[in-house]
């Protein structure tokens, strides 16, 4: 039996993770795994990616789309070839996908950083808002649920400068130095994609904004961590992203073994089961977890 990853962009901490939890699920269920990405964030050359893992007869593939539109058509003839495929850490709904491996609801996510930024700004100002892709519907519902809370939960929170989109962390720092620019009253910005956030932090440093423009994001801790100690990021929303991967092979050895995922799965190593939405085809890993100064080191990814 042979299943496969593909991420989003290979070589950064969080995907590391993700490798490292589905390395140690193929060894516990006695399977081959194969994880690769493109090296840039780059929805063409994921396409290319998959389209190969698929000629290359791999039992099940897993995916993290880049565009959950432009995948459609692989994703269906790979089901056409035989191959049980599934999406991961981000979602092509529309698609044929299986099954879904989510991370924590987007609601979870957004509603998480809009209480972070708040309660680190004291409820009220200008915030921005650092994106990655326009077209990563993953990202766009995050920015979704942020905004619902900050209606919600913070009037006096106001986004300026409109939502900003990256395509790498060189890219994101610029954005971030010409926001703070622009908006010299802001006082926090939330980094979406994990690119971003080095970016966002970093550009705090180089204004002298540490202690007056707070920040948090999506980052993994390993990630964030540097910025987290200087105080140029307050927090980072993430998950056990080593656990979405173990969860990410298992439920692709499920679907390769023809199996059926049932309502609340007991998955090895995981303390609470693994709630499976019909409605949706989603295997939900859990709530958000947040990392500060204090714990971050503790998280290898």
């Amino acid at each position: 039996m042979s299943v496969a990853f593909v991420s989003q962009i290979e070589g950064i901490p969080y995907f590391n993770g993700m490798k490292a939890g589905g390395e140690r699920a193929a060894e516990d269920l006695g399977i081959s795994y194969t994880q690769t990405g493109p090296a840039t964030t780059n929805s063409a050359e994921q396409l290319k990616i998959l389209d190969s893992l698929v000629t290359q007869g791999y039992d099940a593939i897993a995916v993290s789309p880049l565009d959950p539109n432009s995948i459609n058509n692989s994703i269906a003839e790979a089901r056409a070839a035989g191959v049980a495929i599934a999406t991961s850490d981000a979602d092509a709904p529309d698609s044929e996908r299986q099954v879904f491996v989510s991370q924590a609801t987007d609601e979870a996510l957004g509603a998480t950083a809009m209480d972070e930024l708040a309660n680190a700004v004291g409820g009220s100002g200008e915030y921005g808002i650092i994106s990655g892709g326009a077209d990563t519907a993953t990202f766009n519902n995050w920015i979704a649920a942020i905004e619902a809370q900050a209606a919600a939960e913070y009037p006096d929170m106001e986004l300026v400068g409109g939502v900003r989109y990256t395509t790498d962390t060189a890219n994101a720092l610029a954005e971030a130095e010409n926001l703070m620019t622009a908006f010299p009253d802001i006082k926090g910005i939330i980094a979406v994609p994990s690119t971003a956030v080095p970016g966002v932090g970093q550009a705090v440093q180089n204004q002298g904004k540490i202690g007056e423009v707070a920040v948090t994001g999506f980052g993994s801790p390993q990630t964030a961590g540097p910025f987290l100690d200087t105080g140029a990021m307050t927090s980072t929303v993430l998950w056990d992203v080593d656990k979405l991967g173990y969860l990410t092979v298992w439920a692709l050895n499920e679907l390769a073994e023809g199996r059926e995922f049932a309502p609340e799965n007991e998955v090895p190593g995981f303390d609470e089961p693994v709630v499976y939405d019909e409605g949706t085809q989603t295997l939900l890993l859990g709530e958000p977890s947040v990392f500060t100064k204090d714990n971050w080191a503790d998280y290898d990814y």
